[in-house]
């Protein structure tokens, strides 16, 4: 019998053989999707009503992705649930590069540990295509608190713990984390006040009824150019553009405080490499538009350009730095 074991080797060599054309034929068809990408119009899920900062970015950056794709790249409102309704949608939708979402980096990460039950999506379901643009926070206060200073505002806090009371837009909202981060490096001890929205906050903020926020400057900019709010600091590594004389909170007192929030296009999970290669080159060549340079410079945000696994890597390091916050406030939206 031992005459017949050749043919079973061939046999095994011809189904390697075999495979391996087969692999390579689905890697050319792969590469070659990629190039054709897309095909059809694209689809970006804001997972918030219409006419925010969110929703005003992706409609800058959807505008480009048209042009250089050659098929509309159309924005879509998905609001509910902090942002988890409409990322749910695209973690279930179909892994072909047709179907993402834009949101805030930190909101993307931290949605299944906040909602364990009702988010609807795990991190590990979804692709990143690029962390695209970040911003500095303003650490702002009514002109009735009588603080001209960050050493000032940990000096009175220290000296009446809990009686100063933050906004927030609501719990685990970047307002709210921004702030524990300075009450943690700061050790002081500041009342949180959680509103439902942003905009909520702005009567008891200027009126001093509440009288400390951590502001994006969507928020802040129009308040402090008509000198109804005190900034005291940056929120961020290094000064912001146009508001140089302002220290950063590190600067001022609180080594290692750097809160940036950043905004990220997100992906369905298996979604092919190749598409999603593409896909980081679509929103690549957006950011390199004057149009969407001068739009986010409008909102205070400075662009960032990084590979899918660098995005990716910027979510993960998200979750590592607030997972113990988190833990330790026994924060859950649910």
């Amino acid at each position: 019998m031992s005459r017949f074991c050749p043919a079973p080797k061939r046999r095994v060599v011809m189904a390697a053989s075999a495979a391996g054309l087969v692999l390579a034929a689905a890697g050319v068809s792969s590469h070659a999707i990629a190039q054709d990408f897309p095909t059809r119009p694209i689809t970006i899920i804001v997972p918030y009503t219409a006419g925010g900062p969110t929703d005003m970015m992706a409609r800058a950056i959807a505008k480009h992705m048209t042009g250089s794709g050659g098929q509309p790249v159309v924005v879509e409102n998905r609001a509910g649930a902090g942002g988890a309704i409409g990322t749910a949608a695209t973690a279930r939708s179909a892994p072909d590069g047709y179907t993402l979402v834009l949101n805030g980096t930190l909101g993307h990460a931290l949605a299944p540990m906040l909602r364990p039950n009702t988010a609807g999506y795990a991190v590990a379901d979804m692709s990143a295509v690029g962390v695209f643009s970040r911003s500095s926070n303003f650490l702002v206060v009514a002109p009735s608190l009588g603080v001209k200073s960050v050493k000032e505002l940990i000096d009175r806090a220290k000296a009446a713990p809990g009686k100063i009371s933050f906004s927030s837009a609501g719990l685990a909202s970047n307002p709210h984390l921004g702030a524990e981060l300075f009450k943690a490096l700061a050790g002081v001890d500041l009342e949180h006040i959680p509103y439902k929205g942003v905009s909520a906050t702005v009567p008891d903020l200027v009126e001093g009824r509440v009288p400390v926020a951590f502001a994006s400057p969507t928020l802040a900019l129009p308040l402090l150019k008509d000198n109804r709010l005190v900034a005291l600091a940056v929120t961020g590594e290094k000064r912001m553009k146009g508001w140089e004389h302002l220290p950063t909170i590190a600067e001022s007192g609180v080594p290692g405080y750097v809160f940036e929030s950043t905004y990220i296009l997100v992906a369905p999970g298996k979604t092919p490499p190749a598409i999603m290669r593409r896909l980081n080159d679509l929103l690549q060549r957006s950011l390199d538009d004057p149009d969407t340079i001068n739009a986010l410079d409008k909102l205070g945000l400075e662009t960032m350009k990084n590979t899918p696994a660098q995005a990716d890597q910027l979510v993960q390091a998200e979750l590592q730095r607030w997972s113990g916050i988190i833990t330790r406030l026994n924060l859950k939206l649910e």
